[in-house]
């Protein structure tokens, strides 16, 4: 997963760089096998709303892959909406695209927020 660098990035503002700290805690939660945590750090912060808009797909990007493998598709692929609101050119990973959940998960988003 693609992360923003939370670190030393001057261009962000504290709030900006808030948030893309507690994306980069949320990932080492996701990275560690702790599911629930990722999805309770970023839904009880201001990570996505505050972040700048990689952050903000990042966010979404973890809760999506987090609720699909807690079997929580219907907001895996809100997640995936939300991502694809923001960037409606998103793409997953060759190796994300071929995962058994949120693979269908994500094509089902884009059907939905594709323009008809």
């Amino acid at each position: 997963m693609a992360l923003a660098a939370a670190g030393g990035c001057s261009s962000l503002s504290p709030t900006q760089r808030a948030a893309a700290n507690t994306v980069a805690a949320a990932h080492d939660s996701y990275i560690a096998g702790d599911y629930p945590r990722t999805i309770q750090l970023l839904r009880n912060s201001n990570a996505v709303e505050d972040g700048d808009r990689p952050t903000q797909i990042e966010a979404h990007k973890l809760m999506a892959f987090s609720y699909c493998v807690t079997n929580r598709v219907a907001q895996c692929r809100a997640e995936f909406e939300a991502i694809l609101r923001l960037d409606p050119h998103f793409e997953l990973t060759a190796a994300e695209k071929g995962h058994p959940i949120w693979g269908p998960a994500f094509d089902a988003a884009r059907r939905k927020v594709a323009p008809s």
